[in-house]
């Protein structure tokens, strides 16, 4: 959990009061909701609690920021759950799509544990409840500017945060600025506490600029908050004239090239934001922008997260935008903050998946998107993960301030983490704004291609009927424009909802299509994927030697190709080894699956892994070798389940084919 304030002061009764709410008798976890206004302190509150509370929690603690006042919109109850379920130990490839899975997971891995869950920020009661765990053992407390009354059913207790009391608000304002400035004109100290509202975050703001200014009399900024005060609107329709007063003064102070980082920041679409960003939205180098931030960071006017990764308290991010509105250059500021992103995906797509045809278009106006370094596929694909939730806004961003091509490339360049690590909700939401960026471009191209995406999308999550209807839009599409490629893809995505429903006459037929269309365009590569989509409909269909043929002709395609595509290559192995084992050959079917194992471990595609282990264990259940078919198919059932693939009932099935312990061990069930 992050730090509580280092000036936390005043709440001692509040602190008592948590522990009061904490020991009341309950059937399931404590719930405290603790509210109040925005800069009032009750995240400070909470995390003090947390702090002296946290040894009593043994199974762990979990912090998650719910965004209320985010610039993307508060977070979905899916994605906390996805967070959560990642920090108790889930890979990220294992993490269910559908938010009441992610719920019925995270229920399961927290029954029967002592836990300390703290949801920062909550919009409403229908975005906590589905965060909430089931042991008795068990505290959560919930921070929001609203009551949340209807937590009330689910055992909440509630306390609502006042602003601090004139004796507190001296003593935070004093731990700041020193006691002989204070105590020596405690008249304008008390005014000024007044004029903060008793908001801890406008003490903490004005004490900053206060400690930085020693030879200041408190008198000064008094007079200064006191003129601003009669002119400047409240901030963010809270009513809190003072508070806009206080970051007006702090933004003042600043130097321009500090005001200037101040209002990039607050144009930055994401929650938190990473040190290259920031470097390229102004158009400095890293250690330029290190100052400029430093800077901010000293005024209290950011917060970092962990090492050059920072945020602005939301209070302080609508001042900041505030201030972007009034700077001629904010469209160049967000242009390069956008431009950032694509370029540090792109980067990404490349490393991922070379064999991908890249969009020819080059968007960008500023040049200073260089600094995005990326080396290898493991960097490639953590970099991809650490900035998704940016990558999501700034596709919504691009696309809401009238950016289609931006919004698009970025979108089309985010497959690979799509591919490896899933995130359905946000591959829905994606793709589907690129749909709507590319007919706002009158792209029927780029249109086609996303509507691809879009339907895979839907027929991962086994939506068979809405990717049937989307890949048929996207195929009539494509026969107006006589799109091969697009076809062919279209048709593929029609076979293989056939596929999944076991209309294995309809799917061949379907692959067969998409195997002339490949070689009537000369494409190597797809005319390598149709070979293995008909091996696959063979193997479906018992006809395992025909499927040897078409694989056999789609490995030397690949083989052409060197080390392009290196996880269809492992596919065709998995194929390979299926066919092999059907057909008694099963030494050298095992030496394919575990080849391919291997490669897809190292490509970090758990479905793939899946793929392999389903297959070794059906191998091994054949040779009644049990315990090891109960190894690899218990293996397989766990990654299939994680990604809420289809093929975990084909597993069950297996498994429950094998004899228990006792049973003969040479008699095959």
């Amino acid at each position: 959990m992050p730090a509580p304030s280092a000036h936390f002061v005043g709440r001692e009764a509040e602190l008592a009061h948590i522990d009061r709410l904490v020991g009341e008798p309950r059937t399931g976890p404590a719930l405290i909701v603790i509210n109040g206004a925005g800069g009032i302190g009750k995240s400070a509150l909470a995390l003090r609690w947390a702090q002296r509370a946290g040894p009593r929690f043994p199974a762990g603690h979990l912090y998650a920021h719910l965004g209320a006042f985010d610039p993307a919109g508060p977070v979905a109850p899916g994605e906390i759950l996805g967070q959560a379920l990642r920090a108790l130990g889930i890979a990220p490839q294992r993490v269910p799509a559908g938010a009441a899975e992610q719920a019925a997971m995270f229920r399961s891995l927290t029954a029967g544990k002592a836990l300390l869950l703290l949801w920062d920020d909550a919009v409403s009661a229908a975005q906590v409840r589905p965060l909430l765990p089931t042991s008795s053992s068990s505290v959560v407390l919930v921070t929001t500017r609203w009551r949340l009354a209807g937590l009330v059913s689910d055992g909440a207790r509630f306390l609502t945060v006042a602003p601090l009391p004139e004796p507190a608000a001296v003593e935070l304002l004093t731990r700041t600025v020193g006691e002989d400035r204070t105590g020596s004109d405690p008249t304008s100290t008390s005014s000024l506490v007044r004029l903060c509202a008793g908001l801890p975050i406008a003490l903490t703001v004005t004490g900053a600029r206060l400690a930085t200014r020693p030879r200041w009399p408190i008198r000064r900024i008094v007079d200064e908050l006191t003129e601003d005060g009669r002119r400047l609107r409240s901030l963010g329709g809270h009513g809190d004239i003072s508070i806009q007063s206080v970051f007006d003064l702090s933004y003042q102070e600043l130097s321009e090239p500090g005001a200037r980082c101040y209002r990039a920041l607050g144009l930055h679409p994401g929650p938190e934001f990473g040190l290259d960003v920031v470097a390229a939205a102004l158009g400095v180098g890293r250690q330029e922008a290190v100052g400029m931030l430093d800077a901010l960071l000293e005024a209290n006017l950011l917060d970092e997260t962990t090492e050059d990764r920072y945020k602005l308290h939301d209070l302080i991010r609508l001042h900041a935008r505030q201030c972007a509105e009034t700077d001629p250059d904010h469209p160049l500021l967000t242009r390069r903050i956008i431009e950032w992103y694509l370029a540090g995906v792109s980067a990404a797509d490349r490393l991922l998946t070379p064999y991908r045809r890249k969009d020819p278009d080059n968007p960008f106006v500023s040049s200073e998107t260089s600094i995005v370094g990326l080396s290898d596929r493991d960097g490639a694909l953590a970099w991809l993960e650490r900035e998704r939730v940016n990558l999501v806004a700034a596709v919504r961003h691009a696309a809401l301030h009238d950016q289609p091509l931006l919004a698009w490339q970025i979108s089309d360049a985010m497959w690979p983490l799509f591919h490896y690590h899933r995130h359905h909700r946000d591959r829905l939401q994606v793709d589907r704004i690129a749909v709507e960026c590319a007919q706002q471009l009158h792209d029927r191209d780029r249109e086609t291609k996303m509507l691809r995406r879009w339907a895979f999308a839907h027929f991962d999550l086994a939506q068979f009927d809405m990717a049937r209807q989307l890949f048929e839009r996207c195929l009539r599409l494509c026969n107006e424009t006589a799109d091969g490629y697009g076809t062919a893809s279209a048709v593929e995505g029609l076979g293989l909802v056939a596929l999944a429903q076991h209309q294995y006459p309809q799917a061949a037929a379907l692959f067969t299509r998409q195997l002339r269309l490949c070689l009537d365009s000369g494409e190597p590569r797809r005319t390598g994927l149709a070979l293995l989509n008909l091996a696959t409909v063979a193997n479906e269909s018992a006809r395992h030697q025909q499927a040897l043929t078409h694989l056999d002709d789609a490995a030397a395609i690949f083989a052409s190709l060197g080390d392009v595509d290196p996880y269809n290559d492992a596919r065709i192995r998995i194929e390979a080894g299926r066919a092999l084992g059907r057909l008694g050959d099963r030494r050298p079917a095992r030496e394919k699956l575990t080849h391919a194992l291997a490669d897809m471990r190292r490509l970090g595609s758990p479905r793939g892994q899946a793929q392999a282990l389903h297959r070794l264990g059906e191998l091994a259940l054949v040779e009644q070798e049990f315990t090891e078919a109960h190894t690899h198919l218990t293996r397989a059932l766990h990654l299939y389940e994680g990604n809420e693939d289809a093929e975990a009932e084909q597993v069950r099935q297996l498994a429950s084919l094998i004899p228990p312990p006792d049973a003969d061990p040479h008699r095959m069930p």
